[in-house]
């Protein structure tokens, strides 16, 4: 096969894992808009599941950036958005493709806003509760009274509830 016939065919393989690629940013991005209602929210409980899988499509989607990459070194250009503009734009993509390749940048760029938000958010409950554990812990720290031989012993002074 001739040089120009490896790096078309690559071309025409990226146009079709465009489309895949597009689908799982899709899921990705509505991924990390219920990780941010669930932190708005408060509810904890829910990030778990939410974890885990924003981590299997991390996974997915770092494939086929690496996929890009491969084929990015296989036509000689740079590995960075210029490189791949210019790429792309002597490749006999389609239309569809064309579009498909401006909105996953598109997509790409919400899902980074999110997640970076996403990360405030969590950066912001982990200060609040940081700052409740050590209020906490200084009130337990601090709740010491003097007994009858002046002597300091915990707030309760060994009392059992009930007993008079």
């Amino acid at each position: 096969m001739s040089a120009g016939g490896a790096i078309n065919q690559p071309a025409s393989h990226l146009g079709a894992s465009l489309k895949d690629e597009l689908a799982a940013l899709r899921e990705f991005t509505a991924l990390l808009q219920q990780e941010q209602q669930a932190l708005v929210a408060g509810e904890i409980d829910k990030l778990t599941p939410l974890i885990e899988e924003k981590s299997r499509l991390a996974t997915g989607l770092n494939r086929f950036a690496e996929q890009r990459q491969r084929l990015m070194s296989a036509a000689g250009m740079p590995h960075n958005r210029a490189g791949l503009e210019a790429w792309l734009a002597g490749q006999p993509l389609t239309s569809k493709d064309r579009a498909d390749w401006k909105l996953l940048l598109t997509l790409t760029g919400e899902a980074q806003t999110l997640n970076e938000t996403n990360g405030k958010l969590i950066a912001m409950r982990v200060q609040h509760n940081q700052q409740a554990l050590n209020v906490l812990l200084s009130a337990a720290n601090q709740a010491t009274l003097y007994g009858p031989d002046g002597q300091t012993r915990p707030t309760g002074g060994g009392h059992l509830f009930g007993k008079a």
